[in-house]
């Protein structure tokens, strides 16, 4: 039974709590948990990744699960081009130019590729649920699912993830380099959000999500390439032209979207609405 469905009356501190919830999670200190199973410290990093992450995600599908909302979304017939922009920014997000023309490389073996990839996979997967599947419908149904108020929980739900990553700034990160991440964050955020309301389906974003981190930190992490190698004039010209083009799709595709698209990620079911008016009066 969804125990936790009386959050849905007040969907927006719901919102927040769950934000607040995800950030303790995050706060895991996942560097100690992998040094207990490697003297390396770059496995140590990626397995204590996978672990804190993992446990993450196990947290948020049962709070999923308690608040209420439908495990088994459908896909839209004719939404597949929906996904193209995203996915051709989730691969551009790889230097592609450095890697091709010999600037950057990988130097990791391929056990370390491997938990790489796991990691990028449980990150995906826990951000993805706790703001695209639980904090993007709850805002939803605070907003409403009519052209502006469904572009305002898409900017709220992306302003929250990327205020999500300032938590960098405890764990050391650079403060231009942390605000820097918040902002792309921001609209990466917003494209998933608009991805979802396309297709109804959370598993896509967590490709496109998984694609977008293994390209992007593959280098920084695992091989060599300064960062002019890796954002070379070539390279910028061809992201800042993908992304524009991305900016423009989906900024179409949200107010052209029928509001059908997204109440039915945030509607109650007969049963659900009975439990919820259980639990309002008792």
């Amino acid at each position: 039974m969804e125990r936790l469905i009386f959050l849905r009356k007040d969907p927006l501190t719901a919102a927040v709590i769950v934000c607040l919830f995800a950030v303790g999670l995050i706060g895991l200190p996942y560097e100690n948990v992998g040094a207990l199973l490697s003297n390396d410290p770059l496995k140590a990093s990626l397995s204590g990744m996978i672990i804190c992450r993992a446990a993450g995600l196990a947290a948020m599908l049962f709070l999923h699960r308690l608040i209420g909302f439908f495990s088994g979304l459908r896909l839209r017939k004719g939404s597949f081009w929906a996904l193209l922009p995203a996915l051709l920014v989730a691969v551009n997000n790889a230097p592609l130019i450095a890697l091709f023309s010999g600037s950057a490389g990988v130097t990791a073996g391929a056990e370390q590729v491997m938990l790489f990839a796991l990691a990028c996979v449980f990150v995906a997967s826990f951000e993805e649920l706790t703001f695209r599947g639980i904090v993007f419908p709850l805002l939803l149904s605070h907003f409403g699912a009519g052209k502006r108020k469904r572009t305002a929980a898409v900017l709220a739900s992306s302003l929250l993830f990327g205020l999500m990553h300032l938590v960098n700034l405890v764990s050391g990160g650079g403060v231009g380099e942390t605000f820097l991440q918040a902002g792309y964050t921001f609209l990466i955020g917003a494209m998933f959000a608009v991805v979802l309301l396309c297709r109804g389906d959370l598993a896509v974003c967590i490709v496109l999500h998984t694609v977008y981190n293994f390209g992007g930190m593959l280098v920084p992490t695992l091989g060599y390439g300064s960062f002019f190698d890796l954002w070379s004039i070539p390279a910028i010209a061809v992201t800042a032209l993908i992304g524009a083009a991305a900016i423009v799709f989906y900024l179409f595709a949200l107010l052209r979207l029928p509001d059908g698209c997204a109440e039915r990620l945030y509607r109650l079911s007969a049963r659900q609405r009975f439990v919820l008016n259980g639990a309002l009066t008792a």
